[in-house]
This record gives C-alpha cells, sequence and structure tokens, in this order.
C-alpha cells in the first residue's frame, strides 16, 4: 500500500505534464501573445524546470534528504497548478472585476501576476521530484526494488493514465478546466501520499559529490601563493573508498595545491579543516569532472531543438486539421508519439550496444549516439522546414495570413515525422551522455554529470530566445521583413528551422573532429586508458548497469548503478 501511494504522484504528473505541454496555446489564444512573445515565456519555463534540477539534487543529498525536498515539490507543485487554474479569466472575475471572457482584456494583473507565479512554482516542483522522486521510492523499497509485481503494475499504470490523458483532454475546451482538472487530480494523489508519512522510512543525505569540488576549489585558491612540490608524493595521498582512484595528472596543475601539506602545522591540524586540505584522489575526481563536462555542451543544441516541440511545432499543430471523419484529434497526442520515439529509440540503441560491442563498453559507443543523434536532428529540423513551406503555400492557397480562426486543409498528422524524429534524437543522445558518465564514475557522482547534462539542456531551452532574437534581426537586414511576424501565417518558420539545420550541422562536423581528437589523444596514453567492463540488464522495467573498471594495474569493485532520469518531467 505504501508503494502506491507514491507511485500516485508519478500518475497524476502525466495529466499535469500534458496541460502545460499546451501553454504555448494558451498565451497566443487567450493573451493574444506575438508569436516570439509566446514562445520565449514557454522556453524560459521548461528551461528553468530542469536547470533547476542541479539545485534540488544537491538539496536532497547534502542539506535535507529525499523525503523533505520531495515533500516541498509535491506542496509547491499542488499550490502551482492551483495559482495557474485561478489565473484563467472566468475563475476570479468576480473577485478581480475583470470579465470572464477568454480574451487578453479580461485578465487582469492580479491574474497576470497568479500566472508567473504558478509558473515558477510548477518548475520549482517539476525539479524536485524529477531528482528526489525514484530515489525515495527505491529508498522506501529497499531490498523488494526489484520485486517484478510493482513495476509491471506501474506500466500498465502508466500506460492506462497516458490513454486517459490523451482522451480525456479531447474533450475538455475551456481553459479552466484543461488546467483544474490535472490540478484536482494532482491534489488527490498529493493527500494519497501525505496520508502515509508515519509509514515512510526517512534517510538522511550521505552528501553531495558537488561539495568535494567546492572544497577543491576553495583549498587550491587558499594556497594560491605556496609552489608546488617536485615530487607528487609530496602532496596529501590517502585512499578515500568513497571516491573512485585515478592516476595523477599534470593538467589543471593549480588545483594540485589543493593537496599540499603545509609544513607550519601538523597534519592533524589540517585535517580539522576539510575546506583546507584535500586528497589527490578528491583532486583528480574535480580534474576529471572539469575536462568532461564539455561534452555536456553538446546538448545545449538539443535544448533548443527539444523547445520546438511545444513552440513553434505546437503553433503549427494548432492552424491544421485535427479531426478524422468526424472525429476531433487532440494535440497531446503528437505528444505521446514523441515521447514512444524516444523510449523505443532508447532501447534500440542498447540493443545496437550489446549487439555490436557485446557487454564490454567501448568509449566510442556514447559518441556513436550523440553523433546519430545530431543527424536525427538535421532530419527533424529538415523536415520541419519542408512541412512548414507546403503549410505556408496552403495558407497563401487559400489566403489565411489574415487574422483568422480557421482551419487549414491540410492534416495535422503531417507533422507525426518530425515529433517522431525529435523524439529519437532526444532517447539518442540522453542515453549516450548517461552511457558515458556511468562509464566513468561511480553512481551518485554520475548522477551529477547526467544533471550536468539536464542544466545544458535547459541552457538550450532558454537561448532558443537569443536564437530567435538574432535570426529576427538578421533577416531585416536590407529592409527586408523578418521571418519572425506576429502570428505564423505572416511567418516565414521554416527559415528558421534552416538555419537550425545548418548550426546542427556545424555542431555534427565540430563534434567528429573533436571526438577524432580525443581518439588520437587516448591512443597516446594507452598506460591511463581506462577499460570498463559492463553488463546491461532490464530488471522489472528498469535499467541496471554493472560496471568492473581497470585503469592501470588497479581494478575497482564492481558497482551496481541505476540509472536516474534525464528526463524534463519524470520518467514514467
Amino acid at each position: 500500500m505504501m508503494v502506491y501511494r507514491i507511485l500516485s504522484i508519478t500518475w497524476a504528473n502525466i495529466p499535469v505534464h500534458y496541460a502545460l505541454w499546451m501553454l504555448m496555446v494558451y498565451l497566443t489564444d487567450v493573451w493574444k501573445l506575438k508569436l516570439t512573445d509566446a514562445a520565449a515565456i514557454v522556453s524560459v519555463f521548461f528551461g528553468l524546470l530542469t536547470i533547476l534540477q542541479s539545485v534540488m539534487l544537491f538539496s536532497a543529498h547534502g542539506l535535507f534528504g529525499n523525503y523533505p525536498v520531495l515533500m516541498g515539490s509535491i506542496f509547491a507543485y499542488c499550490v502551482g497548478m492551483g495559482f495557474l487554474t485561478m489565473s484563467t479569466p472566468p475563475v476570479l472575475a468576480k473577485a478581480t472585476g475583470t470579465c470572464s471572457a477568454y480574451q487578453p482584456e479580461c485578465i487582469g494583473e492580479g491574474q497576470r501576476i497568479l500566472f508567473y507565479i504558478a509558473l515558477a512554482l510548477c518548475a520549482l516542483g517539476t525539479a524536485g521530484q524529477a531528482v528526489s522522486l525514484r530515489a525515495f521510492l527505491l529508498e522506501q523499497l529497499g531490498q523488494n526494488a526489484n520485486s517484478p509485481s510493482i513495476w509491471s503494475l506501474q506500466r500498465y499504470a502508466v500506460i492506462l493514465f497516458k490513454a486517459a490523458a490523451v482522451l480525456g483532454f479531447s474533450y475538455i475546451s475551456p481553459w479552466s478546466l484543461w488546467f483544474g482538472v490535472p490540478a484536482i487530480c494532482y491534489t488527490v494523489a498529493a493527500f494519497i501520499f501525505f496520508s502515509g508519512s508515519c509509514t515512510y522510512k526517512y534517510v538522511k543525505p550521505e552528501g553531495s559529490p558537488i561539495t568535494t569540488l567546492f572544497r577543491v576549489f576553495a583549498a587550491s585558491i587558499s594556497k594560491l601563493f605556496y609552489r608546488l612540490p617536485t615530487d607528487v608524493s609530496q602532496l596529501y595521498n590517502i585512499s578515500d573508498p568513497g571516491i573512485q582512484s585515478l592516476p595523477h595528472t599534470n593538467s589543471l596543475r593549480c588545483l594540485d595545491k589543493a593537496a599540499i601539506i603545509l609544513p607550519d602545522q601538523t597534519l592533524e591540524q589540517q585535517l580539522r579543516n576539510r575546506w583546507r586540505l584535500c586528497s589527490v584522489a578528491e583532486v583528480e575526481a574535480t580534474k576529471f569532472v572539469i575536462r568532461k563536462f564539455p561534452l555536456c555542451m553538446t546538448y545545449i543544441l538539443g535544448g533548443v531543438l527539444t523547445s520546438l516541440s511545444y513552440t513553434y511545432f505546437l503553433e503549427q499543430a494548432k492552424t491544421m486539421n485535427n479531426k478524422v471523419g468526424n472525429l476531433r484529434i487532440p494535440l497531446a497526442v503528437f505528444l505521446w508519439f514523441q515521447f514512444e520515439a524516444r523510449e523505443q529509440f532508447q532501447k534500440i540503441y542498447h540493443i545496437f550496444m550489446n549487439w555490436r560491442w557485446g557487454s564490454e563498453a567501448k568509449p566510442s559507443a556514447p559518441r556513436v549516439g550523440v553523433a546519430v543523434s545530431i543527424i536525427l536532428g538535421v532530419l527533424c529540423t529538415i523536415t520541419a522546414a519542408k512541412v512548414e513551406s507546403r503549410r505556408l503555400a496552403m495558407v497563401k492557397m487559400y489566403s489565411l495570413a489574415g487574422e483568422t480562426d480557421e482551419k487549414i486543409p491540410m492534416t495535422v498528422f503531417w507533422l507525426l515525422p518530425q515529433y517522431l524524429l525529435l523524439g529519437a534524437a532526444d532517447g539518442m543522445v540522453g542515453n549516450s551522455l548517461e552511457n558515458y558518465y556511468n562509464m566513468y564514475f561511480e553512481p551518485i557522482s554520475a548522477s551529477y554529470m547526467i544533471t550536468a547534462v539536464n542544466l545544458m539542456h535547459g541552457l538550450g531551452c532558454i537561448s532558443n530566445i537569443l536564437i530567435v532574437y538574432v535570426v529576427s534581426k538578421v533577416s531585416q537586414r536590407g529592409n527586408k521583413v523578418s521571418w519572425l511576424q506576429d502570428t505564423l501565417n505572416k511567418s516565414r518558420v521554416d527559415k528558421y528551422y534552416w538555419t537550425l539545420s545548418w548550426l546542427l550541422a556545424i555542431a555534427f562536423v565540430l563534434f567528429v573532429v573533436i571526438s577524432l581528437w580525443h581518439a588520437y589523444r587516448r591512443s597516446k596514453e594507452e598506460a591511463r586508458t581506462v577499460h570498463v567492463e559492463r553488463s546491461v540488464a532490464y530488471v522489472g522495467g528498469e535499467l541496471i548497469y554493472e560496471t568492473t573498471i581497470t585503469m592501470g594495474n588497479r581494478r575497482s569493485n564492481n558497482i551496481i548503478a541505476m540509472l536516474p532520469s534525464s528526463d524534463m518531467f519524470i520518467h514514467y
């Protein structure tokens, strides 16, 4: 019963996710915002909720533990969805003295403030759940974490709730109900979750690996004017069971000063202040993170690409015919297609890895996955540009460029290929980077590197605003009309998609060059090559890694790591 109380939160997240995915349509239809202004608000929201995951992960591991973070996140989510519902015109029309129609003049200043507060709370709640819900569930399950009955029920429940959300939203028209029904569902799930508070186990936080990074930085700065010893053995070097042993490297030597043993104090005195003395293992772990962090940067364009799903792609779908006979297809079905494509390509990626390399993990495998994901991203934007060109031709043919709610006589399923390609690219790059960091990091450290990937993803979502601004200004040169106008039918978003295609193509070339350079360096450093043996298995629907790391003469014990989710929302 305790497990189902926790899982109820994941089930209630599904309709909330689908409701928030339609924010772009709400802002352009009800608030009547310009196309780029609405896209900017939505991009900031989705970017912020991924960036906040880094903060919430540190809070869960280093300060409060998973349960307090999860509890606060659920409360923030409940209040946020409540405020979002109240910000729609009809709900507070009498209290604010405004009209109840879904028009911009019916939205008062108080309702706008409620809307923005709601988005901030929803972003905070989503980020907190993304990093703590899964971990809290595993803490409560303990040795029963691999029970197939629990995960089988979860799998079927997710399918049921997804189907109910997609079909249910097709019958909901008023925006107050669009946000209100998921808010009620989530509030009920929150009461169910909190009803079991007395039965939950509280696990104290074990500490955050990011604290080690800050300690190394602080210690090296405090000894900035000390000279490094010529003999590395004179540095403070002690094996730490919590830190993976790495060989000493000559790069980033300034950080080695964190391990200098001061001559004017005894070692015992220096060890009392952990922010003044760090071990060589801790310094090398920090160096390794810094050297590998640039790989996360490859996910910035992934964030830009993903932001198209809930901005311009969604605006395209809104203007097209979404009926099959007399049946009206809800736009939320494309989110389901995107998720399915992502999950299926993740499975295809792991099948390919096992077929090509077997249980022995190769450093080139994640790089191949990232390269393929960039190619899929290029195909996605090219497909989107072609579809948009056809859509604009239909707009011109039927003279629909003006202010009109009339649907373009072009089926919305023309957008299906670009949503499938987007989901495939997202699944490939996410899994590839997860695999890379799970090869070289212990589970808790890998979770932080994966969160760093999410951080880059969030920055990519927000940087979409900058790219749109630059594209708009450049396209106006020579007294030309900007590609991005107030509405989609007046804009040339197809040219914006072509611009993204070129950017992704350039990123692919740079990635290949950098990968070849790293491969060359690796061949020159055979003595320091990391050899990893890994087996992959699905247990109860979840992916489990067993990793054995051999570095030089040193061979570490096997590590069992269950991958955390890198999704923007909870992985269902």
